[in-house]
């Protein structure tokens, strides 16, 4: 290819591009465009270097200017420094153009005495603080004042250019060290060798903090020095031991080579403990006050550009251009009339100025036919912009669509809210809009105690009757009362009553507007008796839920249970009945919530019946009767208690009888043994002694036949008989 693609802009770079091909391989020989630098130890290394350099230019047909060529020199000039054995220094012919240079008076002579200055910072140490307030005349925020410290700074600079500091070259067999330091405003790191001891600055190098970097904390930025001088210096240590030095003792912990990282490290560190760990280096602590080789600068950055602004694009991009105009064209919204009434805007005439004569330095601007650009947004003016929200918003496009039109074709300031203001005063939009979201409904607070807080309502009319439902908020305990007439204030009232008598009275109770509760009467039903009412939101029944879902579940059931043959309050007791035995979703029914147990359904008699293990009762000690013993009986006659006497036939203990013969009668009959009373059968012989009566129990002897003859033992101790059987004692 013998012709450039692009025109001629491209040509330097295309012509560095070739020559390092052709040059590529050659030891000792380095090219930057049209100039070749040989390099060699030796007086004969050199010549052979040369020797093949001249040879790869003829294979390439490439011809040299004797007269620009030096040979065999041991001092040269390249690229404004001066080079020799072991050294490098600042080229004096450069020193002197920049201590000639005169007092800035504007930004951009301040911008440009700063592009000197930084090409030669790597000789400046603590350059960050030298050029700080020549970098504040930059800022747009500020007016241009040239103060004392700007005058210091700016002497101080020229004295530090005009300095005798030289730099010597990287030598990968020498100890290698690496300083950094931070400081408010930027961060620094030098690359030195330590020959005969002492350390010898191979390069400075620096820059300054964003504004994000400006807030890190002082170890932030510490590390971040560290992060940013090992990638600048990434060809130089790469596979080398190196010593890295700060004067930050915490980082000699976090970063040391042998040590695991704290717990508590922030993320931000342990990336940079990352980057780290590829390199072959050791951490050394050094004191502040022996750290000024490196302590506080930074590279200012040059922004010097070349004064005024291209106005005539490429032919590609005035395509581009006149294909966003042609998009918000109209009849009356042309090319022709934005650039003219740009022209008559007060604000977008001075920024076409400012473009034509190249006082506005932003790159984002641009003007083409007398129409200004911002990217490749139309700056609208003032006068066409109802005009442009207009035919964004054809047919109706919403707001979200119209600013996404709006970022690719028209811009002027605030346009995004005058495209929410045109949309929200839209007639038409507004009419076809869509509610809005529904806020979530607030849950009641669960109560703490059962009944201290029920929601009722009316059901009906439903199959002719009326039923008032009433639940406990925390058990969700149901209470369902039926009435055939409308209910009143006073039907209500009545039926709460009936509820209350049985649970007592709520603290809190929750219903619908209507006018059963609203009414002078129910208020004040509820104000006698403690009870505060509480009203859902008007048309929201389901801010009354527990209430409305009861009801609902009422009606189904009662309609599934038509055609059983019961009456309405049978049907509503069968409902309630097994709801309040039924689990909810917690797992326990409303009867264990509100009672603390279960109550007992039909179904519990599927279950086999556990008996309780039956304890003989704790009865007073009591005397057995015998077989012959002789008693005495109460006996009614015409409901008048009297007494007979007998004898003890037979004890039948299943049935706690005993059979005694009657005196009189002389027939044997069975009598409770609850009516016993027992009378010794030899009473007569001590008539000064009674016998106490004495309840008996059945004995554990089997019936037997009276025998002929019984031997009775009986205490021999004498015994009072009692007041009360006087009349039953014989002389």
């Amino acid at each position: 290819m013998n012709r450039l693609s692009f025109g001629i802009k491209t040509a330097p770079s295309e012509f560095n591009r070739i020559l390092d091909q052709i040059l590529q391989g050659l030891e000792g020989t380095m090219s930057y465009f049209d100039d070749i630098i040989i390099h060699g130890t030796s007086h004969e290394e050199c010549q052979n270097r040369l020797r093949h350099c001249l040879e790869r230019l003829r294979k390439y047909d490439l011809h040299l200017n004797k007269d620009k060529c030096t040979f065999f020199q041991t001092e040269i000039q390249y690229l404004g420094y001066i080079i020799r054995q072991n050294k490098i220094s600042k080229c004096p012919k450069k020193v002197e153009a920049i201590n000639s240079v005169p007092r800035p008076r504007n930004a951009d002579e301040v911008r440009r005495f700063l592009g000197m200055v930084t090409y030669y910072s790597r000789f400046i140490p603590d350059a960050s603080t030298m050029t700080h307030p020549l970098r504040q005349l930059l800022r747009k925020d500020k007016q241009f004042f040239w103060s004392s410290s700007c005058e210091s700074a700016f002497i101080k600079l020229k004295t530090e250019i005009s300095s005798e500091r030289v730099l010597v070259p990287f030598d990968p067999n020498l100890p290698i060290t690496l300083a950094c330091d931070a400081s408010p405003t930027g961060i620094a790191g030098v690359l030195s060798n330590i020959i005969d001891g002492v350390e010898r600055p191979v390069a400075f190098i620096s820059r300054s903090l964003t504004q994000a970097e400006t807030n890190y904390s002082q170890l932030d930025r510490e590390a971040l020095a560290i992060v940013f001088t090992v990638g600048k210096f990434y060809n130089y240590i790469y596979g080398q031991p190196f010593t890295l030095i700060t004067d930050n003792r915490p980082l000699t912990r976090i970063f040391h080579q042998n040590a695991k990282l704290p717990a508590m490290t922030s993320a931000r560190l342990l990336r940079y403990a990352a980057f780290l760990q590829q390199f072959n280096y050791e951490v050394q602590h050094r004191k502040a006050e022996d750290h000024v080789n490196v302590d506080f600068f930074s590279r200012a950055p040059s922004n010097e550009k070349s004064i005024g602004i291209e106005t005539t694009l490429d032919q590609e991009l005035q395509n581009l251009n006149d294909q966003v105009i042609n998009q918000i064209s109209t009849y009356s919204l042309t090319s022709t009339s934005i650039a003219f009434e740009s022209q008559q805007d007060p604000e977008l005439s001075k920024i076409k100025e400012s473009l034509i004569h190249g006082n506005l330095n932003n790159p984002d601007y641009s003007l083409h036919d007398g129409v200004i650009f911002k990217g490749q947004r139309v700056v609208i003016p003032t006068s066409l912009r109802a005009e442009v929200l207009k035919e964004l918003h054809h047919t109706h496009v919403g707001i979200v669509k119209m600013k996404q039109l709006a970022r690719r074709y028209c811009y002027w300031r605030n346009i995004d809210k005058d495209i929410e203001n045109l949309v929200r005063q839209c007639e038409n939009c507004a009419l076809i809009k869509k509610d809005p979201v529904k806020a979530p409904v607030h849950h009641w607070d669960e109560p703490k105690e059962n009944f201290e807080q029920v929601h009722i309502d009316y059901a009906g009319p439903f199959q002719g009757f009326y039923f008032l439902v009433l639940v406990d908020s925390k058990s969700k305990w149901a209470e369902v009362k039926v009435i055939k007439e409308a209910p009143t204030s006073e039907s209500t009232i009545y039926l709460l009553q009936d509820i209350f008598s049985v649970h007592g009275l709520p603290r809190n109770l929750v219903s619908d507007n209507a006018t059963i509760f609203h009414s002078d009467t129910f208020q004040t039903f509820c104000r006698e008796n403690g009870i505060m009412q509480k009203f859902i939101a008007p048309g929201h029944p389901a801010t009354n839920g527990l209430a409305e879902r009861n009801i609902q579940t009422l009606k189904q059931k009662l309609t599934a249970m038509a055609d059983e043959k019961l009456s309405m309050n049978q049907k509503v007791r069968e409902i309630l009945y097994r709801y309040r035995g039924t689990p909810l979703n917690c797992g326990k029914t409303p009867a264990q919530l509100y009672l603390g147990r279960d109550i007992r359904l039909k179904l519990d008699a599927l279950r086999p019946s556990k008996e309780p293990a039956s304890k003989p009762a704790d009865l007073p000690r009591v005397r057995n009767f015998s077989v012959g013993e002789r008693v005495q009986v109460r006996w009614y006659t015409n409901q008048k208690p009297t007494w007979k006497f007998g004898v003890v036939l037979k004890n039948v203990q299943p049935k706690k009888k005993v059979t005694f013969q009657d005196n009189i009668e002389d027939q044997p009959k069975p009598m409770e043994l609850e009516e016993i009373i027992i009378r010794p059968d030899n009473y007569a012989a001590v008539p000064d002694q009674g016998n106490v009566p004495v309840m008996a129990p059945p004995a554990e002897a089997v019936p037997q036949a009276a025998p002929p003859a019984v031997q009775i033992r009986r205490s021999q101790r004498q015994r009072q008989v009692p007041r009360h059987f006087q009349d039953y004692v014989r002389d």
